[in-house]
């Protein structure tokens, strides 16, 4: 092997450890309290809430009528940021196991029998490959893809 080929090798291996790619084990105690939380529930609230009064849906904390990201926070959640299409994004704290540790719950209004409209959340995570093991109802699905 090259130098330029050890160098790439190590660049990358370096990369992907700073990147905070989930390869602790996950505390899935603790990533079940962030996900269940009092504070992402009033988010989700607000997410619906803004979704199904407006033809948009909120981009924002401030659209969404929710707290600013860094005060949504907790032991296990950093902060919550609400984005572009309404997509919640959950920072986790160090405490669910995971540096960097991400989980965005991504909404979609649906119709039921009754013709009422409510919003349903789909869980995923860009950069905890194992986040099934922790919460069987999030999905990983690598950024980018």
């Amino acid at each position: 092997m090259n130098r330029l080929n050890k160098w790439l090798a190590g660049f990358a291996i370096g990369t992907m450890l700073a990147s905070g790619s989930a390869m602790a084990a996950v505390n899935a105690n603790e990533m079940h309290l962030a996900l269940t939380s009092l504070k992402l529930a009033l988010v989700k609230i607000g997410v619906a809430n803004a979704m199904l009064s407006n033809p948009t849906p909120p981009s924002s904390n401030a659209e969404a009528r929710v707290a600013a990201p860094h005060q949504l926070g907790s032991q296990e959640v950093s902060s919550i940021l609400v984005g572009k299409g309404g997509v919640i994004n959950v920072y986790l704290a160090p405490a669910v196991g995971v540096t960097g540790g991400i989980v965005q719950l991504v909404p979609k209004i649906v119709t039921g029998k009754d013709g009422k409209k409510s919003v349903q959340y789909t869980c995923y995570s860009p950069n905890i490959p194992d986040i099934a093991n922790a919460e069987p109802g999030c999905t990983y699905h690598p950024a980018g893809q």
